[in-house]
């Protein structure tokens, strides 16, 4: 008998202890859920945007080799007209 009152004992203490620490409630899983929910919507934002980002830095390069390159056509075309007035 009495082996039985300090099972019932340590049972009692065990379920209580339990519900001492709490448990996760369905408002909490919720809160929590929305939480992670936020977090992947803010991800995927940013990720979004870093694409964005990406292709306007690829067309800002590819704008800046076409002046490189006009450029250089323009310098080549004004040398061809600077030597041919150097030669008159």
């Amino acid at each position: 008998m009495r082996n039985f009152y300090k099972t019932m004992a340590t049972g009692t203490m065990v379920v209580a202890l339990a519900g001492l620490t709490g448990c996760a409630t369905t408002g909490d899983l919720d809160a929590l859920r929305a939480e992670v929910d936020k977090v992947s919507a803010t991800a995927n934002q940013a990720a979004s945007d870093a694409s964005a980002a990406k292709r306007d830095a690829a067309a800002a390069k590819t704008a800046a080799e076409q002046a490189r390159d006009a450029a250089n056509m323009t310098n080549e075309k004004l040398d061809r007209m600077f030597k041919k007035s150097m030669m008159k």
